[in-house]
């Protein structure tokens, strides 16, 4: 090697200028090779456009009443075009059957969507205040109830009131 490279410095002009007239040819020929030259990765797009629905309900048709899909691409393109009918198909399903029978919790009642606007317009006024001002008036006795379940360890008697000691 050492004495090629030595042959290759030592040689004239006119040997120098045919060798570097070859490496040109052979980049000439690389670069006009990669140009030519494609590589297939897989990410390039194929089958209809999405956003083209005449020519998907077609190959949806042939899915379900043309013959059987001869090759994965086809087959593939008849699923992708089947799944965009169905999707939508399910999320009209589900708005139809959410607005028929809507649920039934506080939260929807306040929250659905016919009544956005009014919560939009309510949102701005003036709205009482989440904090209590007053003390809530109770129906039971707490006592009487600590005391019913202490001593019994149940709720199926009626609680008693604790008898007032009257000093008169």
């Amino acid at each position: 090697i050492l004495a090629q490279a030595l042959r290759e410095l030592s040689c004239d002009s006119s040997t120098r200028a045919g060798m570097f007239s070859r490496s040109i040819a052979v980049a000439r020929r690389s670069s006009l090779a990669a140009a030519v030259a494609k590589r297939g990765l897989g990410g390039a797009a194929r089958g209809y456009d999405v956003y083209d629905p005449t020519k998907n309900l077609a190959i949806a048709r042939s899915w379900l009443t043309g013959p059987p899909a001869l090759s994965y691409s086809v087959y593939k393109a008849q699923c992708e075009s089947v799944r965009l009918f169905v999707f939508g198909g399910v999320i009209l399903y589900l708005t139809y059957d959410l607005i028929k029978n809507p649920p039934r919790s506080s939260y929807w009642l306040n929250w659905r969507p016919d009544r956005v606007v009014m919560n939009f317009v309510t949102g701005f006024g003036s709205s009482p205040s989440p904090f209590l001002k007053e003390k809530l008036p109770y129906e039971t006795n707490p006592l009487a109830v600590y005391v019913e379940l202490s001593t019994t360890r149940s709720c199926y008697r009626p609680i008693k009131e604790p008898e007032a000691d009257d000093e008169e």
